[in-house]
């Protein structure tokens, strides 16, 4: 007995060491994306706070163009990097990691180019009603913040690969405390503008990089190892190119109100848009962890039983979001005042009553990501892609029609129309889906005439 006692207490302490690294990389890898999303969340508020409502909208629009330029990069080179990284590439990590970053930097320079390019003909347009001069110098400063930024990325996803996203946690320490500081002493020397914003990035991003690219050591010649940039290019854009075209769909109900409001109002009101939708941005987050939780118990019921059996766990996951969604929009609407003081210190107050709107915007957002994972789950990525670009093409239409009759409340509409059209294109694809899987396969007789199997 003492015997056996001994072994179990030797077992229990090997399966807690066995446990324990794998709890530290999960709470480092927490801590890497909890110190990401937060340092921009609190660069996004600050700015709110300190800039002009116009220099704060114009700030929103680069910041839009930047989230449409970052969502080619991610679907194409980052996204693809924990499926080969650890798989087709195993064996050559430190070339295949040198190769992407070639990749990268064909990327970063058509980026630079058509930002620069952008930026001087705004300038030459001069500080016109809504789309003018006003954007020369954000559209600057993000052509100098783009190729670091993204930079950061790789280099962030890279030790994930290498199982060790405490260096990553640590990158993002470095760019969030250089972002913060950077933009509190801009501020406090009456240097803060929408360019010296984004040159703040771009300095944090360029700090944080290089020193994670020094660890990381990437082989940076072309053909080291036999591996060559076009076998990397085509196994990254097989798979990135679906979750390319899903993200472009997903950025424009998401962003387009932001350059029809500009053309069509001015850049206060993309100020006080960018400030609105602000409040969704915690949620968001926290709906995108916890669907990351879902997906592969999702995807595990579909791989064990079946499309139809993945229907009711679907539903409860939808009800999940849909609780949270509700819970956290009645918070909005009922303490939008002390959180309006808080995070902008009194500004934009006028827009109070376009709160609850916001607010429903949160729950459709929210409930959606319950038959989005159901898609992802039954393996249907073109469906996904379908309900984003129906909720593109309402947002394009009802927005331009919707912010050019009724102002802002116009666009905050447009925004919530595009998000219930993801929500029931989504739910009504993934039921066809599912049924369509239980329907028994037809079969034809001699004569022509249908027999079921």
């Amino acid at each position: 007995m003492k015997e056996s006692g001994n072994s179990e207490r030797y077992s229990a302490r090997g399966a807690g060491a066995q446990l324990l690294p794998w709890v530290a990389k999960s709470t480092a890898a927490f801590i890497d994306q909890l110190l990401t999303s937060g340092s921009n969340f609190l660069g996004t508020i600050l700015l709110a706070r300190w800039l002009t409502a116009s220099q704060y909208g114009a700030y929103a629009m680069a910041f839009s163009v930047f989230l449409l330029l970052s969502s080619v990069h991610v679907s194409l080179l980052i996204d693809p990097m924990p499926i080969f990284g650890p798989s087709v590439y195993r064996d050559c990590r430190r070339a295949y990691l040198g190769l992407l970053l070639w990749i990268h930097g064909g990327f970063s320079l058509l980026f630079t180019v058509l930002l620069a390019g952008s930026s001087l003909i705004f300038y030459h347009l001069g500080p016109t009603k809504g789309l003018g001069g006003g954007l020369a110098g954000p559209l600057a400063g993000l052509a100098l913040a783009v190729p670091w930024v993204l930079l950061l990325s790789i280099t962030r996803q890279a030790f994930y690969i290498e199982q060790s996203p405490g260096s990553a946690a640590a990158g993002a320490g470095i760019y969030s405390v250089l972002v913060c500081s950077g933009l509190f002493l801009a501020y406090r020397n009456g240097a803060l503008s929408p360019f010296t914003a984004f040159v703040i990035l771009a300095f944090a991003a360029l700090v944080s990089s290089v020193l994670l690219v020094l660890r990381l050591k990437p082989a940076l010649k072309p053909a080291t190892n036999g591996l060559t940039l076009r076998e990397v290019w085509e196994d990254h854009w097989k798979y990135g190119r679906w979750a390319w075209a899903t993200s472009t769909m997903r950025w424009i109900p998401a962003n387009i109100a932001y350059l029809l409001t500009g053309g069509l109002l001015g850049m206060a009101d993309v100020g006080a848009l960018k400030a609105l939708l602000n409040l969704l941005l915690p949620f968001s987050h926290t709906a995108v962890s916890v669907s990351r939780v879902f997906q592969p118990y999702l995807s595990g019921v579909f791989g064990r039983e079946g499309g139809l059996s993945t229907r009711s766990p679907v539903e409860r996951v939808t009800l999940v979001f849909l609780a949270g969604g509700t819970l956290y929009g009645a918070l909005l609407i009922l303490l939008r005042k002390p959180i309006f003081g808080l995070l902008y210190g009194g500004k934009f107050v006028e827009f109070l009553h376009l709160v609850p709107w916001v607010a429903l915007g949160a729950i459709l957002i929210g409930t959606s990501y319950g038959p989005s994972a159901g898609l992802k789950a039954i393996q249907s990525p073109a469906s996904v892609f379908v309900a984003y670009a129906a909720a593109s093409a309402v947002s394009v239409v009802f927005t331009f029609l919707a912010v050019r009759f009724f102002g802002l409340a116009g666009a905050i509409a447009a925004f919530v129309l595009s998000s219930a059209t993801v929500l029931i294109v989504s739910s009504v694809l993934f039921r066809r889906k599912v049924a369509d899987e239980n329907k028994p396969a037809a079969s034809y007789d001699l004569s022509g005439s249908t027999v079921s199997s």
